[in-house]
């Protein structure tokens, strides 16, 4: 229940970043934030020790120079590695 909870409220942190960001007029913006906080958030368990994996493709999908809203997708891609580092801990 705390790991619903907090994922509830660091998903709602995304949506607080996006909040400032749709003044742009941007077209599906919130859906690729919390794709970027979902995909970084997923575990890879190889037998018991989780690699973050998702974490690993989020920032091979941010590292082009020239990607429109690069700050925005990697704040949703931490908040989706601090899930995972506390899903690993708990």
């Amino acid at each position: 229940m705390l790991i619903f909870l907090l994922y509830v409220g660091l998903l709602i942190g995304v949506l607080a970043v996006y909040k400032d960001a749709i003044k742009r007029d941007v077209s599906n913006l919130g859906f690729q934030m919390i794709g970027y906080y979902v995909l970084a958030s997923l575990p890879f368990r190889l037998f018991w020790l989780p690699i973050p994996f998702g974490f690993l493709i989020c920032l091979f999908l941010l590292s082009k120079p020239m990607h429109r809203y690069k700050k925005q997708k990697q704040v949703a891609s931490l908040l989706g590695f601090i899930i995972f580092i506390v899903d690993a801990v708990f």
